[in-house]
Parts: C-alpha cells; sequence; structure tokens
C-alpha cells in the first residue's frame, strides 16, 4: 500500500502492507513517523480511542484509494486526496501541516464528523476541481491562508462547525464552487469572514459570524447569496458587503456593531435586506450605492450614528423601517424612494382650503398665495416651452413661537408639489442639534445627510438663528451654514429651504453669509394672535375634545388672554393649548366634588374653569413689573397654573 520501499517503511505502513483491501486496521496507542500514503481501501482506527494515536508525516499522505480514518491525529503534513476516492474523517485531528492540511481535488468526496484541522501554514481545508465535502460538527482554524478555500466547481457544506483564526478569510468560495453553512460560527479572521465570489450557489443560514478584519460576510460580483438568521458582530470593515453585480436575500440577519457600515450595498447590487436589526456600526446603518436598487423591509436600526446613506441615482424601496436612539436620521418620509407606507395625497383645491381655514395668519396667506400664483404660472408656461419668470422659493419665516411657521411649511410643501414644483413634498424638521457637529469633520457630513433627507420636498431649520450665535469664533455653525449655501445650489431645483426663527434675531442670520442673502430674499412675518384667535384655537380644543363652552367662558377666556404679557417667547398657539389643558383639569375637579353629576356637568365648562385674569400691579421703584401666575378661582382648591 506504501509508495515507498519496505525498507523505510514504518511501523502503520508494515501493518497496512499486510492487510487486505477494506481491512479495518486497529492502531495500538503511541506516537509513529510515518511516509504514509493508501492506494487500496483502508479504514485505521486509533485502538485505544481518539487521541491515543499520533502519526507524525515527513511529506504530505496521498489519498487514492477509500480512505476512512477514526481517532487518529495527524502532524506535519496534511491528506491530500484526488480522483474519485472517498476520504472519511472521524474525531481526527490534523495539525502543524506545512502547507494544506486537508485539500481535495477532481471528484474526491470527504466526510469529516468532529474532526479539528488546525495550526496549519496554508489552507485549513482546499477543495478544487468538482470535489465535494460535508463537515458536520468540526473545528477549523489557525490557519495562515483561508481556513476554508472553495475553487472550481467544488461542493461544501459545513454544518455546526466552527471556522478560527484565519490570517485570510474564514471560508472562501470562487470561481463556480457552492457553499452552504448551516449554524456554526466564524470568528477571528484576518479578511472577510466568509467571501462569496462565486456563480455557485451560497446559502448561509443560523450561523454567527464574529470580530472579522474586514466584511463579516462579503457578496461579490455575480454572486448570489442567500442569509437567513445570521449574525454578524463586531466585524472592522462593513458587516454585510454587497458588491457590484452581486445579489445578496437576507433574511432575520442581526448586525451588532461593525468598524464601518451594517450593510453596504455597493454602486449598481441588489438584494433584499428583510426582517433584520442593525445597531452599533460606526458608519451609517446601510449604505445604498448609485443605481442600487435593494429592498429594505421590516428593519430595525438603532444606536447608530446615521441610519441610511442613499447616493442619488440608488432606488431603493423602503418599508416599516423602524429607526430608534439615532444621532442624524435619513430615512425618507412615506411614498419617498419606495417607502410603501404613503399617506393618501390631498389635491391642490383640499391644501389651499386648509390653508385658508388657518386660524389668523391673513398676510401669510396673502404672500403664500402669491406665491402659489406664480409658480402655477410658471408652471404653465414651461409647459408651452416658455422660460418660467424668476422665482425663488426659499424663505424665511419670522415670528414669535407657536405662530403657526411649522403648519404652513408642511402644507406649503404640499402645496408645491400638487403644482409639480417638487417631487414630493414631505417636510423635514430639523435644528442646530442635527446639524452640528461637536468635532472637526463632523458638522458638513451631518448636514448633508439631513439635507438629502429632504430632498424633493422642504427642510425646515427652527430658530436658524443658532447656527451663526452672538460671538461667532470658531463655532462649527457656520460650517453648517457653508455646507447648507452649496447644497442649495448644487440642488436648487430639488428642495426648499424655510428658516425660521424671531425676526430681530433672522435678520442677523441671513447677514452672516452673503449666500444666505442671495438665496433668502422673501421673509414671511408670522404676527403674534390676538386674544379673540387664541380664544378660537381654544374653542377647536374644546370640540376636537368633545366639550363645550358655557354661558360667560369663551368671554372669560378672552379676557384672560387680554391679561396676558405678550413678551419675548410668548406661547401664542402653545399658550392657547396649555390653557385648554387647564380648563379641564379644573372642570375634573370642579366636578370631583359633585356627588352625581350629569352629562352636562362632564362636558360643559365654565367661567369659574377659567384662571382669573393676570394682575397688573404697580412696579416698585427702580423695577419692571412682572406677570404673576394666573391663580385659581376662589371656589377651586388647587395650585397656581404658569400659561406663558
Amino acid at each position: 500500500m506504501s509508495g515507498s520501499t519496505a525498507a523505510h517503511a514504518g511501523p502503520v505502513m508494515t501493518m497496512l502492507a499486510t492487510a487486505s483491501d477494506g481491512a479495518v486496521v486497529e492502531i495500538p496507542a503511541g506516537s509513529y513517523r510515518e511516509q504514509l500514503s493508501f492506494a487500496r481501501p483502508v479504514t485505521l482506527v486509533a485502538a485505544e480511542g481518539p487521541g491515543s494515536v499520533t502519526i507524525r508525516l515527513e511529506k504530505p499522505c496521498a489519498v487514492r484509494a477509500d480512505t476512512e480514518l477514526r481517532g487518529l491525529t495527524i502532524e506535519g503534513a496534511g491528506l491530500m486526496a484526488g480522483g474519485a476516492v472517498r476520504l472519511k474523517l472521524s474525531d481526527c485531528v490534523v495539525r502543524g501541516a506545512s502547507s494544506t492540511g486537508v485539500g481535495l481535488r477532481d471528484e474526491a468526496r470527504l466526510t469529516a464528523q468532529r474532526s479539528h484541522i488546525t495550526s496549519v501554514n496554508g489552507n485549513g481545508l482546499f477543495l478544487g476541481g468538482n470535489a465535494t465535502a460535508r463537515l458536520i460538527g468540526c473545528e477549523l482554524g489557525e490557519t495562515a491562508f483561508s481556513a476554508v478555500h472553495l475553487a472550481g466547481k467544488a461542493d461544501l457544506e459545513l454544518e455546526d462547525c466552527v471556522v478560527a483564526s484565519s490570517r485570510e478569510h474564514g471560508v472562501r468560495a470562487t470561481e463556480e464552487s457552492s457553499l452552504r453553512i448551516d449554524g456554526g460560527s466564524v470568528r477571528e479572521s484576518g479578511l472577510s469572514g466568509i467571501s462569496a465570489e462565486t456563480t455557485g450557489r451560497v446559502a448561509l443560514s443560523g450561523c454567527t459570524v464574529h470580530k472579522t478584519e474586514r466584511a463579516g460576510i462579503l457578496v461579490g460580483a455575480g454572486t448570489t447569496a442567500r442569509i437567513d438568521r445570521c449574525r454578524i458582530e463586531e466585524a472592522g470593515g462593513s458587516a454585510l458587503v454587497v458588491w457590484t453585480g452581486g445579489t445578496a436575500k437576507a433574511r432575520g440577519v442581526v448586525v451588532a456593531g461593525a468598524g464601518k457600515n451594517g450593510v453596504f450595498f455597493a454602486d449598481d447590487s441588489h438584494g433584499e435586506f428583510e426582517d433584520g436589526e442593525i445597531f452599533g456600526t460606526a458608519f451609517p446603518a446601510v449604505h445604498v450605492g448609485e443605481r442600487a436598487d435593494p429592498v429594505l423591509r421590516s428593519l430595525k436600526i438603532h444606536h447608530v450614528d446615521q441610519d441610511l446613506d442613499i447616493a442619488d441615482s440608488a432606488k431603493p424601496r423602503l418599508s416599516e423601517v423602524q429607526v430608534s436612539d439615532v444621532a442624524v436620521s435619513t430615512l425618507p418620509p412615506p411614498g419617498k424612494d419606495g417607502n410603501e407606507d404613503a399617506e393618501p395625497e390631498s389635491t391642490l383645491d383640499e391644501l389651499i382650503a386648509q390653508l385658508n381655514n388657518l386660524i389668523g395668519l391673513d398676510s401669510v396667506k396673502r404672500d403664500v398665495t402669491a406665491m402659489i400664483n406664480v409658480m402655477r404660472l410658471a408652471r404653465r408656461r414651461i409647459e408651452i416651452g416658455l422660460p418660467p419668470p424668476p422665482t425663488n422659493r426659499h424663505l424665511v419665516f419670522a415670528g414669535n413661537p407657536g405662530t403657526g411657521k411649522t403648519t404652513v411649511a408642511r402644507l406649503y410643501g404640499k402645496i408645491l408639489h400638487a403644482i409639480g414644483m417638487i417631487e414630493h413634498g414631505h417636510l423635514v424638521e430639523t435644528d442646530r442639534g442635527s446639524l452640528v457637529g461637536e468635532y472637526v469633520g463632523h458638522t458638513a457630513p451631518k448636514t448633508t445627510a439631513v439635507f438629502r433627507k429632504a430632498l424633493g420636498g422642504v427642510l425646515f431649520i427652527d430658530e436658524a438663528y443658532s447656527l451663526v450665535p452672538l460671538g461667532g469664533g470658531n463655532d462649527f455653525g457656520q460650517e453648517a451654514v457653508a455646507t447648507l449655501v452649496k447644497l442649495m445650489e448644487d440642488h436648487r431645483d430639488e428642495v426648499v429651504v424655510i428658516v425660521a426663527g424671531y425676526p430681530g434675531e433672522m435678520h442677523r442670520f441671513i447677514d452672516s453669509n452673503p449666500g444666505l442673502a442671495s438665496r433668502f430674499t422673501r421673509t414671511l412675518m408670522f404676527d403674534d394672535y390676538s386674544s379673540g384667535q387664541l380664544a378660537e384655537i381654544v374653542r377647536n380644543q374644546v370640540v376636537e375634545h368633545r366639550y363645550e363652552l358655557g354661558p360667560g367662558t369663551e368671554d372669560a377666556i378672552i379676557r384672560f388672554f387680554a391679561s396676558m404679557r405678550r413678551e419675548a417667547g410668548f406661547g401664542n398657539g402653545r399658550s392657547a393649548r396649555q390653557l385648554f389643558q387647564v380648563l379641564t383639569e379644573r372642570h375634573a375637579q370642579r366636578t370631583a366634588a359633585l356627588a352625581e353629576p350629569t352629562t352636562e356637568d362632564l362636558v360643559v365648562l365654565l367661567p369659574q374653569d377659567v384662571p382669573l385674569p393676570f394682575a397688573d400691579p404697580e412696579p416698585a421703584a427702580g423695577a419692571e413689573a412682572q406677570a404673576p401666575a394666573p391663580q385659581p378661582a376662589p371656589e377651586v382648591s388647587q395650585a397656581p397654573t404658569t400659561l406663558a
């Protein structure tokens, strides 16, 4: 059976030389130095169980006939099978090989159970040609090259195996090879955990990929991979990478920490990521490259700096994407970029009616109506081939808090969409905290991410003056403003930007940058609500919550608002909503004292439910008069309530 002469045969080869074909040869416990090869079918068994026999090979063992090894430890060199042989390993260890641990080519077939291939200076397991292998409960690792490498049309199944500590890839499939991994883990790889760069079949299920230097799982160009119920932890690069031309269909995948993106869809890639979870990534949870068209469905993203990074020409389809504890959210609103949960759209006439039905804001309504007429005209001129009149859609909303600025901004975007001036008409609300970073190089990406979320709609920046605080200095807000100015120029026809805040502060903001002054040429003034208008807001709240105002109650409400000081920070609509809450609380305390309250008692708000008007005492010498907190009605005992 040996390829060497009898003079050079070791004890094991001597036993094999006298064995018949297909014999079971039991090897006594011990350590043997051999030049071993198999040319006839045989089974070698460690007589006293796994680990009792060590065979130190002087060169790789050639397997040229069906061979089964049980409980043996092979050291110094590996096992090389070719032709159409069958090699079976049970409870074996192959370690310390100077090149490949176990190699198969041609039509060779390997079945291994509870065996280890470790500490080798090449691949742990190499399959080429049409070789096939099935490993169950095995361990492979501590390899100088990839722990597992597939080439040609090789086919490998790993069930509940552990692949660990490879200097290159954990498992790599190339050319036309096929790979199935069910359960088990791949960890501590110098490159990718699993690298599928093949046109063959790739199916991964229930496995964990942990602590790789680069990608957790790489789906290469031309590769289609199914990935079910896998977990990718602490990848040094992106957890799941789908390269250009690749397709990944992932379901129930969890990404827990990554040095880069959680999922990276490269340019022109495809796939699905469904019922998954991503958290703890250093880069955006999901990157979608140019022209990539993945489906993201039932996805949970949390505890990341940014949720999505979507290229301009990407076409992702989004559905039921949930985001929480995210510093910068660029999740498109319902109906944008394939999100299937779109809210019903209103007609232009319905939107204009909603604008006109807002309480107060007469000058704002006139200005918006005038702009709508100009834009409708511009649209019609474009449709018949005429140049449009000059328009500037970006606006400054100047006014105190609670004057309806956000409500008007939302309607304005929807109206522009109904006219056809912008693609989606959604509103993205933001402020300094979402635009300005905490360290050098952080602000521009944050600002760009928020801006991109608003493409096709309205970017509403509340308290915009806070981007240029008094004193200036090295504040990063100036970088956010410069980034905004450039983005507004680059996407002049794709977005509307509205900046809002106190009138005086907004003048300072616009004057802080020449680019702002040229882009914001129109200011809409949001005046404070009158006492009667504030009372009307309260009345709307009363109707919405199915209460009623008793005789004299509305007059008491008007008197209350008339007595309020209109100082800086006056709450307007917020004050009206707060008063309604106080009304219901005082009404509840009053009716609680009734033994058997009637339906009318439970519904009607009476004048005594309205706090007393603010007093206006004479100011002390050298001091300004301050408005005291409203006092409760004499017949109701409760703590004073502050509405300002």
